[in-house]
């Protein structure tokens, strides 16, 4: 019987320059990039379902069509006649460091819980395997509906569900930092699985090194902890025992977009497969790898077929 994935968030329109003054068009945002890498990278059958709301117009209809092409389940998406899909553009630099301009203040993403409880669709959340979501899913939230999320999350655990969080902060989207750190720390309490980066514990909690974020994520109770830190390398704690990894070497670094999301997927990937987490990382890391190699978050399906025919998250388990 195969697993049964809720990922929980925003997609975007995306737009990235291919030459000077002319863009292409896609579609991405930090859950559903960690969606389609996990969808496209388990060895066994796996059921993803993508939570989110989208509006009634064109745009929105490529966006599901654009869902529905990699084999995750649409029924979980919720429709609005009053918003449309938020839309950023990505700017790169020599280096392949990007920085983003974002039009998402009106996204229908933001009314996801209002329309599930509309459609009363929270007992089609019931029994999920996975619920994955991020501090971005929390922040582009009204305060009462992060309630409701946090809520929804307790209930879902309670019943069996393995929660796992990222926190992926951006300053931008909160009134303030203590706002994102309280809602963080709620997060990891209620999270199996925690994935950050050091970044965002520098900012929010002070720590200096991946060493002091596992022990800040130990102390909150979080059980399987990965922590990003870009070439550095991850440093995880799994059933008390605590490992490093290497980041794969990269060539040229085109475009980070999707990076630690990329690695989100190949981990949980790999994780359903059954490989331990300390090996589980490392498909994750090449992943990651090969992804900052192309431009845009969604690496195109032909090329990503050539990195799977000789990459597979059960190679990575000695």
């Amino acid at each position: 019987m195969s697993k049964r994935i809720v990922i929980m968030g925003e997609c975007m329109v995306e737009l990235f320059q291919l030459v000077e003054n002319v863009y292409h068009q896609a579609f991405a945002g930090d859950v559903f990039n960690t969606a389609v890498y996990l969808k496209r990278c388990c060895e066994q059958p796996v059921d993803v379902q993508f939570f989110t709301a989208v509006g009634t117009d064109l745009i929105s209809d490529k966006l599901v069509r654009a869902v529905e092409r990699e084999k995750i389940d649409t029924s979980l998406i919720f429709r609005t006649k009053t918003a449309r899909p938020g839309l950023y553009m990505i700017n790169t630099d020599a280096f392949g460091e990007r920085s983003f301009v974002y039009w998402r203040d009106t996204s229908a993403a933001k009314q996801v819980l209002q329309l599930a409880a509309a459609h009363h669709a929270y007992e089609q959340l019931a029994g999920a395997d996975m619920f994955f979501f991020s501090g971005i899913t929390l922040a582009i939230l009204s305060e009462q509906d992060r309630e409701d999320l946090f809520a929804l999350v307790s209930r879902l655990k309670a019943a069996g569900s393995q929660i796992i969080f990222d926190p992926n902060y951006r300053p931008a989207l909160w009134p303030n930092a203590d706002a994102a750190k309280t809602a963080f720390v709620r997060a990891y309490q209620l999270a199996d699985v925690a994935m950050p980066g050091l970044d965002d514990h520098k900012v929010l909690f002070d720590a200096e090194s991946t060493d002091q974020v596992v022990a800040q994520l130990a102390e909150l109770g979080v059980g399987e902890i990965i922590v990003k830190n870009g070439k550095e390398g991850i440093s995880g704690r799994y059933q008390g025992e605590e490992f490093t990894a290497l980041a794969h070497p990269v060539k040229k670094v085109v475009d980070t977009t999707a990076a630690g999301d990329s690695f989100n997927g190949g981990y949980l990937a790999a994780r359903l497969g059954g490989i331990a987490p300390q090996y589980a990382v490392k498909f994750a890391a090449r992943l990651a790898g090969f992804v900052v190699e192309h431009t845009g978050a969604i690496v195109a399906k032909e090329h990503f077929n050539g990195f799977w025919a000789k990459n597979r998250p059960s190679q990575f388990q000695k």
